[in-house]
């Protein structure tokens, strides 16, 4: 764990993940960018939208066999409302995204791979696409932006910035998310898991739960 001072407001920051060069303030809004031991402000980020998740920075969960925490938080927005991709930091050093939306949650990967896809432009519902070895079919294509931030991030996110995204489906619990807001496309790869079986503690308090 890396701790280092808000050069906005002086509160104190922590870095739990060594893959994390971003980090938003929870005092003062201040984007940061990390450069070894000292941090730079950029900016600020907008208001996160009130959503009723009861994850938050901090909570603590289990995916196969290994731990994870809830270090940081992207929240995007698309026509029919908004959903949470939580940036996890493992047990063991590597790091992974929690993706939560209308009560459903996929645990997924950065893949390492590079994979030549279509534009985003030429894929449809139904389209077929083999994705590390695995034929995935495009269920969902979405114009999303990405509004805001908060914690620890892998990059930027002042300012919010556009995401066309595609969401696949393999075979069983398998999916993966084309994010084609950078050039070449970001390739996802992970599997949905049930509420139960992510062992979630240190939960945000919600009323009726």
């Amino acid at each position: 764990m890396r701790k280092a001072s808000c050069p906005s407001c002086g509160a104190e920051l922590e870095f739990r993940n060594a893959a994390s060069l971003w980090i938003v303030c929870d005092h003062c809004g201040t984007m940061a960018v990390r450069h070894d031991v000292d941090l730079e402000a950029v900016g600020k980020v907008a208001q996160l939208k009130s959503d009723g998740s009861p994850v938050q920075l901090g909570t603590r969960g289990v995916f196969r066999k290994k731990g994870f925490e809830v270090v940081g938080r992207i929240q995007l927005e698309y026509p029919q409302g908004f959903w949470n991709e939580w940036f996890l930091s493992f047990a063991d050093g590597s790091s992974g995204w929690l993706g939560e939306a209308q009560g459903d949650y996929a645990v997924s990967w950065l893949a390492k791979q590079a994979l030549r896809l279509p534009a985003f432009e030429n894929l449809s519902p139904g389209a077929t696409l083999s994705i590390d070895g695995v034929e995935m079919e495009v269920r969902d294509l979405q114009r999303a932006r990405c509004i805001s931030g908060q914690g620890e991030l892998p990059f930027e996110v002042r300012g919010g910035y556009e995401a066309p995204v595609a969401d696949l489906v393999g075979p069983g619990s398998r999916f993966a998310t084309i994010d084609f807001s950078e050039e070449p496309p970001l390739v996802f790869t992970g599997e949905y898991a049930d509420f139960d079986e992510l062992k979630l503690t240190d939960l945000k308090e919600i009323e009726g739960w």
